[in-house]
C-alpha cells in the first residue's frame, strides 16, 4: 500500500539523498562560548536598548559572579532572561522585527546559554545532577525530548559552544530561544546488548538507541506559576514536534530556535562509527552482536519508517549527512522517521541478508505486535552500495534459485547440526518482506564490479576473518555431501566474503540477479557517473551504469 500524498516528500528525499552524498568524517571541537574581552560584554547603557538595559546588566554581573559563584551566576543569567522575555513576547513571530525586539531575543538567548554552561560547569565539578544543579538555582525543568525528561539529561549545552566540520550545511533555524544539544542517560544500564548500547526495557525503542544518545532541542525560560520554582525552562524536541512553535502566554506561536546539525555530529562523532565499519568489513564476527537496527528517534506511531542500509566497508555514519538533512527537513519529520541497519560488512552477502530481515520482521512484532499502525506496512528501504543488494534481497523471492547454484542435495540430505543448518536455509530460503513498499538504490552493483575482480579485491578478500559459522558451515557441506555436490564458489574461502561476491563474474551474486522481485514494490534508482567514458559504458569508477541500472525502475537519477 502506497500512502497518498507521498509523491513530493518522496521527491525531495530522492534529490537530497542525490546531493549529500557520502559523508566527510566528522569533527566535533568544544569552544569557549564568549570571550572575556570580546566587545559584546563591554556594552554601555548608551547602546543598549532601554528595553533591555536591565536584562544586559544583569549579565554582567552574572559573568563577573561566574567563576567564584556560579550558583549565584546562573540566578542572575536566569533573571536576565525573564528581563528580557516582555520584550520578546511583544515582538511576535516576526520574520523581520525592529531593532528592540532583536537585543531581546539575543539577549534573551545569551542569558539562556550563559547560564546552562554554568549550570554545566558545576555539574561535572561538583558531582550533581544537571538537574539538581538547576533547582539550586531556582530553575525547574519542563519537557521530555526523546523517551526522556529532564531526570535523565546527564547534559545540556548551547549548541553554540560546538564547532562542527564534515557535513555539507548546517542545518538550523533562527527564531526564539536557545538551540542546545542534550545527552541522555539509559533507562537502565549493564543489562545484556543484543543491538549495540541495547538494554531490556519496557520501552523497545530502548533496545535500538546507542549507548549515549544526543539530541537537538530548543531551550526557552518563563515565570514559574504559582507552586512552581521562581523560573522554568522548557525543552522542545523538533523531532516530537516538527512545527517547532511555543505559545507561553496563549498568544500568537513564536518561532523555536534550533540546530538538528549539532545533534547529529556528536551522535557520530562520539561514537566513532567511521573506524567500526572499515573494522567491520575485516573482521565481521567481532561485530556481528551489533548487527541490527540503529534509531536515534524514539518509535512514533503513523510515521513511516525509512530504513538506510550501509554499504560495504561503512556503517550508519555513512549516512549522516543524509541524516542531517531528511531529519532537519520539518515536512518529512512529519511524515517520516528515519532507521539505520548495521552489519558487519565482510559477512557472506547472503547472509546479511538474512540479518536484515530478521531484524525489519523483529522490529515489526516488537513495537506494533497488534498490526495496529499502517505505517509499519509501508517501510522504505535506502541501500547504498551493497546495502542496495541487502535491500533488493527484501523485495525477492528465493524459491530454489539459490540453494541449486549451491548444491544439487536437497536441504533434507545436508548434515549439518540445527543452528547452522537454519543459518544457510536461512540465508537461502526466503519470500519478500511483505512490509517493504518502496526500494531506492544508491550506486548498487546489481551486476557486480570489477574490483571485486581486480587484484585488490582478491587481496581484499583474502584478509577478511570470515567468521566460524561460516567456515564450518563451508567445511560440513565438503566433507559430509563430498566436495563434487557442492559448488566451488560456495566452499571456497575467499568466495564466503561480500568483497568477492561483489565480482562481475561471481555466481553468487549472478544467482541473486536472476530472482524474481516483486512487482508491486517501485524502486528507483541513483547512479553515481564521474563523466570519463561516455554512459551506458561509464559509472562512478567502482560500479558501472549497467550494473546499477535495473529496467522497471519508477525513476532513475543519474549524478
Amino acid at each position: 500500500m502506497i500512502a497518498t500524498g507521498r509523491g513530493p516528500c518522496l521527491i525531495a528525499m530522492t534529490l537530497l539523498l542525490a546531493t549529500v552524498g557520502g559523508c566527510a568524517s566528522i569533527v566535533v571541537h568544544e569552544r569557549p562560548l564568549v570571550a572575556r574581552e570580546s566587545p559584546e560584554l563591554v556594552e554601555t547603557e548608551t547602546v543598549v536598548p532601554v528595553e533591555t538595559r536591565r536584562a544586559h546588566a544583569l549579565i554582567r554581573t552574572g559573568l563577573k559572579l561566574d567563576r567564584k559563584h556560579p550558583a549565584w551566576a546562573v540566578t542572575y543569567f536566569r533573571d536576565a532572561a525573564l528581563e528580557a522575555m516582555p520584550v520578546v513576547l511583544a515582538g511576535g513571530g516576526a520574520e523581520e522585527p525592529p531593532p528592540e525586539i532583536i537585543d531581546a531575543r539575543d539577549t534573551y538567548r545569551r542569558a539562556i546559554e550563559y547560564m546552562l554552561v554554568t549550570a554545566d560547569r558545576r555539574v561535572k565539578s561538583e558531582g550533581i545532577s544537571w538537574k539538581e544543579a538547576m533547582e539550586q538555582s531556582g530553575v525547574g525543568v519542563i519537557g521530555q525530548v526523546g523517551n526522556y525528561d529532564a531526570a535523565l539529561w546527564q547534559e545540556v549545552l548551547p549548541a553554540q559552544v560546538f564547532e562542527v566540520k564534515g557535513f555539507k550545511r548546517t542545518v538550523a533555524r533562527g527564531g526564539v530561544g536557545a538551540p542546545v544539544v542534550i545527552r541522555m542517560a539509559r533507562t537502565v544500564e549493564n543489562r545484556e546488548k543484543t543491538v549495540e548500547g541495547a538494554v531490556d526495557v519496557t520501552d523497545p525503542s530502548e533496545r535500538h538507541f546507542p549507548a549515549q544518545l544526543f539530541r537537538s532541542s530548543s531551550a526557552v525560560i518563563r515565570p514559574g506559576r504559582p507552586g512552581e520554582p521562581p523560573a522554568m525552562l522548557a525543552l522542545h524536541d523538533p523531532s516530537r514536534d516538527p512545527d517547532m512553535t511555543w505559545r507561553p502566554n496563549g498568544g500568537p506561536p513564536l518561532p523555536l530556535a534550533y540546530n538538528m546539525t549539532i545533534g547529529v555530529a556528536r551522535q557520530f562523532h562520539e561514537r566513532n562509527l567511521d573506524l567500526v565499519g572499515r573494522l567491520g568489513v575485516l573482521y565481521p564476527s567481532e561485530f556481528d552482536g551489533r548487527t541490527g537496527i540503529f534509531m536515534m528517534d524514539p518509535y512514533q506511531p503513523g510515521k513511516i519508517p525509512v530504513v538506510f542500509v550501509h554499504g560495504l566497508m561503512s556503517s550508519p555514519a555513512g549516512w549522516a549527512d543524509a541524516m542531517n538533512e531528511l531529519r532537519g527537513d520539518p515536512e518529512l519529520r512529519k511524515r517520516y522517521q528515519f532507521w539505520m541497519f548495521f552489519y558487519s560488512t565482510g559477512n557472506p552477502i547472503l547472509t546479511s541478508a538474512a540479518r536484515l530481515r530478521q531484524s525489519l520482521v523483529t522490529i515489526r512484532d516488537e513495537f506494533d505486535p497488534q498490526a495496529k499502525d499502517p505505517a509499519l506496512d509501508d517501510m522504505i528501504l535506502i541501500g547504498h552500495s551493497m546495502g542496495g543488494l541487502l535491500s533488493r534481497m527484501m523485495v525477492s523471492d528465493s524459491g530454489d534459485t539459490l540453494w541449486r547454484a549451491a548444491t544439487e542435495k536437497s536441504p533434507d540430505e545436508v548434515a549439518l547440526d540445527a543452528e547452522q543448518k537454519q543459518m544457510l536455509v536461512d540465508s537461502m530460503f526466503f519470500a519478500p518482506v511483505p512490509t517493504i513498499s518502496r526500494v531506492v538504490y544508491v550506486a548498487t552493483p546489481h551486476h557486480g564490479s570489477p574490483l571485486g575482480d581486480a587484484w585488490i579485491g582478491r587481496v581484499a578478500s583474502r584478509l577478511v576473518d570470515v567468521p566460524k559459522d561460516v567456515t564450518d558451515i563451508q567445511g560440513a557441506l565438503a566433507k559430509l555431501n563430498g566436495r563434487d555436490d557442492v559448488r566451488w564458489h560456495f566452499k571456497d574461502e575467499r568466495y564466503a566474503t561480500s568483497v568477492a561476491q561483489l565480482g562481475l563474474s561471481n555466481p553468487v551474486l549472478q544467482a541473486m540477479s536472476d530472482l524474481r522481485m516483486r512487482e508491486d514494490v517501485p524502486f528507483h534508482s541513483i547512479i553515481g557517473y564521474n563523466g570519463k567514458e561516455p554512459l551506458p559504458e561509464g559509472g562512478d569508477g567502482v560500479v558501472p551504469y549497467l550494473s546499477a541500472h535495473l529496467d522497471g525502475a519508477m525513476s532513475e537519477l543519474v549524478v
